[in-house]
């Protein structure tokens, strides 16, 4: 009976672990589409730019620019996305912890963002905030 009882449990973690941590009840839906930002360039923290897709299934794709016209790729990421109480979190792919960011509209097409917590391995460990832009027409 203990080992039923493992083994239950030891699927029941494995599935835990592998099953992504959104769902659809866990997602702002005014968020997903393509989105546009940066960073100020008089914050504390190096200049980004950044074009970000987010999909109604909970997952992310963005890429960062070290211009502001985006010409200058300095990486790309993908994820999953959730929101909980006004907090949006991004968990990127490969990094252990996610970003978690105060957020609120300023119309239907702009959000403004508060960084709350972010993995020790990101390039910033400055507190800073940010607005994205919809992209219109995708």
């Amino acid at each position: 009976m203990r080992h039923v009882i493992a083994h239950i449990l030891a699927v029941a973690a494995v599935l835990l672990f592998f099953s992504p941590m959104a769902n659809a009840a866990d997602l702002d839906k005014r968020l997903v589409g393509e989105w546009e930002g940066q960073r100020d360039p008089e914050s504390k923290c190096s200049f980004l730019s950044w074009q970000l897709s987010r999909s109604a299934d909970g997952k992310f794709a963005i890429s960062f620019y070290g211009d502001p016209n985006k010409t200058k790729e300095a990486g790309r990421e993908s994820g999953i996305w959730w929101t909980a109480a006004n907090e949006y979190f991004a968990q990127t792919q490969g990094v252990p912890t996610p970003d978690g960011y105060a957020y609120s509209f300023l119309n239907q097409d702009t959000v403004h963002y508060t960084v709350l917590k972010r993995d020790p391995s990101a390039d910033c460990d400055a507190d800073y905030e940010f607005t994205d832009h919809r992209v219109v027409g995708h």
